[in-house]
């Protein structure tokens, strides 16, 4: 006993001998909140206050449930940990309907589906009720479907609260869909916490039997409960009253999956005899970052009261950086990277970690670490080229740039849905062999159905005004996403819809920059770049690397040096935030949880201007960066450089026919000739290339003394 207290703070000894009606633990960030939760399950065994099994902890995440119980079986020496009941709610909710579905009329041996499966659920439902799915996108009825159950709204409760022409639908398919997998005899992830309340709601027998059970709950990241979780915990906790709930309301950032940060905020209206302990001592952080940090929070006006502090020193001042724009915001992360890993041998390059607020900003990020052929890896996020939409509008380029690509023309042969099938597309490849010709050059006039006959007309018309040589290419680029329909398609009114629209928009800023050479260099060049990056842009997640990911998905997760990429209004905060105080609020919290993943260092960049959606815009600095004090932070344009710089490629780069450049990927070539926008180079395994003067990742170099070209 004496050994499980002696490792612990006094504010985390009272937490864990807290241990009889209600507490609340307000735990900073870094403040050593599982080891307090893990500790006073330990203390409730070693004390016989409970066995094992009369003890419920739930969380979030499955990683995190497991981190729980090696730490309960270390502390308490134990070598299984089946007696614990540790898991996250979903988990949880499926053990009790799989014992007592029955008592609401179900069937015991229920599928749980997954996203795909409720998707074509939803879909069913709406070619049921002759709902256009073209018009109404499955994806965001289901999204709204999902919001109701988080809720507790039934499907007969909706049509009463729904407001506004696309709720209206909503209203009707729910119910139908309800219909649909309560006749597969399944629940979805919603239905595993909705049904689990309306069980113990509905049967208070059932109820007691698990309130008698469980003597001692425990809740981990109490502010990211939504209503189901809300409910189902003090449904659980009313006997015996013993409910002790972990979590930081500064850190609620998931309001958009239901998630209620009030929850913790209003402990105390529900349970008004509760205990409150705060941890505020910090074990992550330096006391500059705790302040900084503190600072920003502080302006919000719904947040509980907290004072982190640190035995880790003062630690380096905030360093807020200016860079011109995008690419030379990735030079700057890069250089200072490689600066601090010069002065540090012992730094590794998982040491370092670059957030942002939006996926797209991970392309030009991500341009420059393979550029300085530097590790990275993307952390809850696939790869910008690696993105299904990216590869979508890539595969509609290559088509128009080779016809013959009939892998390219499969992919997007059908996106939007044009009643293109696999028989269908078998018999198009089959005609265009009989008539010689490539695919994509026969869709004007081939013979299938008459409504996939008429869509592919359009898109064959599409394909040969494309190829017209008319634009310049980021204008043909907004020519296939009009024509195509692409573009709306991806727009499902959900924030994933959102998401793969605002990277869809990012590629156009790659895109632009191609505009000053003539089309028909400009395409294949394009192409070809890109496909260059594809082939080098794999690292193994294992590697030792530079991660890089979203603020949201940085959550728990902790780095000796962070850099914030894109510190800029209407960026971060973003810009559907700035009129909503709510969102801005969130907005807040988020720019809090991103500073205190630092252990040592904070870097903020923001841009003069920055290449959005394919428009150069003016940036202003986030409001955030205000709110941090002067005496915190250090201006990084005054500070000098003197170790590891990027070497620049000029923009106006001097060659003539008979030098030698090298190129990133092909290596060393001879010039044959040069004009203002092109160099065309000869490269020994490579053969004849034409490059961007001033776009290509070239330089001029001395002869190699092998010289054979």
């Amino acid at each position: 006993m004496t050994d499980l207290l002696d490792k612990l703070n006094p504010e985390q000894i009272k937490a864990v001998q807290a241990t009889e009606g209600p507490v609340l633990i307000l735990a900073g960030a870094g403040s050593g909140k599982t080891k307090t939760l893990t500790s006073r399950v330990a203390y409730l065994v070693q004390t016989k206050k409970a066995t094992p099994s009369e003890i419920l902890a739930v969380t979030f995440t499955n990683k995190a449930a497991g981190e729980m119980k090696q730490r309960i079986m270390h502390l308490l020496k134990l070598k299984s940990d089946k007696a614990f009941h540790i898991s996250t709610f979903h988990s949880l909710c499926s053990r009790i309907l799989r014992a007592d579905i029955q008592h609401i009329g179900r069937n015991q041996n229920f599928t749980i589906l997954d996203t795909d499966e409720q998707t074509t659920a939803v879909k069913q439902a709406m070619n049921d009720l002759n709902v256009d799915t073209q018009k109404f996108a499955p994806g965001a009825v289901l999204n709204y479907i999902s919001s109701a159950k988080s809720e507790l709204i039934n499907a007969e409760e909706y049509p009463e609260m729904a407001y506004g022409y696309f709720q209206k639908v909503v209203a009707k398919v729910y119910p139908r869909y309800q219909e649909i997998i309560l006749a597969n005899n399944s629940l979805d992830f919603d239905d595993l916490l909705m049904q689990t309340v309306v069980l113990f709601r509905n049967n208070p027998d059932v109820l007691k039997k698990y309130q008698t059970k469980f003597k001692y709950i425990m809740v981990d990241e109490y502010q990211d409960t939504n209503t189901a979780q809300y409910q189902l915990t003090k449904l659980l906790a009313e006997k015996h009253k013993n409910l002790f709930v972990v979590g930081d309301d500064w850190q609620s950032i998931y309001s958009w999956r239901g998630a209620n940060y009030r929850n913790i905020l209003n402990f105390h209206k529900d349970y008004p005899k509760a205990k409150t302990i705060k941890l505020e001592e910090n074990y992550r952080s330096t006391q500059n970052l705790l302040n900084s940090a503190a600072a920003v929070i502080s302006a919000n006006k719904n947040r509980s009261e907290k004072e982190l502090w640190t035995k880790n020193g003062e630690g380096e001042p905030i360093t807020i950086k200016q860079v011109f724009n995008e690419e030379m915001e990735g030079k700057y992360i890069i250089q200072e990277i490689l600066q601090r890993k010069s002065a540090d041998p012992k730094l590794d390059f998982n040491d370092f970690v670059i957030l942002y607020r939006t996926n797209a900003q991970s392309r030009a990020l991500e341009e420059a670490f393979l550029q300085q052929n530097i590790p990275y890896r993307i952390i809850g996020g696939t790869r910008f080229y690696d993105r299904k939409e990216i590869k979508d509008v890539l595969a509609f380029m290559k088509v128009i740039n080779n016809p013959q690509d009939d892998l390219s023309l499969k992919r997007i042969i059908n996106l939007p849905p044009r009643g293109v099938g696999e028989k269908t597309w078998e018999e198009l490849v089959k005609y265009a062999t009989v008539h010689n010709q490539p695919t994509s050059e026969i869709l004007l006039d081939v013979p299938v159905g008459a409504k996939a006959q008429a869509e592919l007309r359009k898109l064959g018309q599409v394909f040969t005004e494309a190829r017209s040589g008319k634009r310049v290419l980021s204008k043909l680029f907004d020519y296939l996403l009009e024509k195509t329909g692409y573009l709306v398609w991806l727009n499902d009114k959900t924030i994933e819809g959102e998401t793969r629209i605002e990277n869809v928009r990012e590629l156009k800023s790659v895109i632009e920059k191609y505009d000053i050479l003539d089309i028909k260099i400009a395409l294949p060049l394009f192409l070809e770049e890109v496909s260059l990056i594809q082939d080098i842009d794999r690292y193994d997640a294992d590697e030792n690397a530079v991660s890089l990911m979203t603020l949201h998905s940085a959550k728990g997760l902790e780095f000796d040096y962070v850099f914030i990429a894109g510190m800029e209004e209407n960026l971060f905060p973003h810009s559907r935030s700035i009129l909503d105080e709510e969102e801005l609020e969130e907005e807040r919290r988020l720019c809090y949880v991103g500073m205190t993943r630092a252990k040592k260092k904070l870097y903020l960049i923001y841009t003069v201007q920055r290449l959005i959606f394919g428009t150069f815009t003016p940036s202003l600095p986030s409001r955030f960066i205000d709110d941090i004090p002067e005496e915190l932070k250090v201006d990084g344009n005054e500070m000098s450089h003197t170790t590891t710089t990027i070497e620049e490629v000029s923009p106006a780069l001097k060659v003539k026919p008979g030098d030698w450049i090298e190129h990133k990927h092909f290596g060393p070539g001879k010039v044959i000739t040069v004009d203002k926008l092109e160099v065309i180079a000869a490269f020994q395994q490579f053969g004849i290339k034409r490059l961007a003067r001033n776009l290509a990742p070239i330089k001029k170099i001395v002869a190699p003394t092998s010289a054979s070209l």
